[in-house]
């Protein structure tokens, strides 16, 4: 008899709050037989911040911000799969680009995800109201249980 492979997403964006989910995730509800996604949503908001005129009249900057941009997943990447392998776990590690909140939902439903976990930023009531919350939007809109570990 075959035992049926559990799809965990993480969420992964480089920030201590992102390694304890990994960590809890892995100290308290890890199963043998997981298989865990780590999902990073590219971080563009600095480039489109920058004036368009800017923007248009100096493309090195845009080549840079790429490359550094790109350097960056490259290393989240290598320390997720380190961490995999380590810890002898079946995984993979998933790239998306835009709005991490409907990116991250979008994975857990083509992967068929079990469960999401994914660290808490800890915004106020106010900040989060204002801003918006990627954890708030994936609770919401996820249809799978969502777990927000805190520091």
């Amino acid at each position: 008899m075959t035992t049926r492979k559990r799809v965990v997403l993480v969420a992964i964006d480089g920030s201590d709050h992102a390694e304890y989910a990994l960590n809890w995730y892995l100290d308290n509800i890890h199963r043998p037989n997981d298989v865990v996604i780590g999902v990073h949503s590219a971080d563009y908001s600095k480039l489109q911040s920058q004036p368009l005129t800017l923007l248009s009249s100096d493309k090195s900057l845009i080549t840079n911000f790429l490359e550094t941009e790109e350097e960056s997943v490259k290393k989240l990447a290598a320390n997720f799969e380190s961490k995999v392998l380590k810890n002898q776990i079946d995984g993979k590690f998933i790239r998306i680009n835009g709005d991490p909140g409907p990116g991250i939902v979008e994975v857990s439903n083509n992967e068929k995800a079990a469960v999401i976990v994914m660290g808490s930023r800890g915004l106020g009531t106010i900040r989060r109201t204002l801003l918006g919350s990627v954890s708030s939007y994936i609770m919401y809109h996820a249809s799978v249980p969502v777990i927000v570990c805190r520091q």
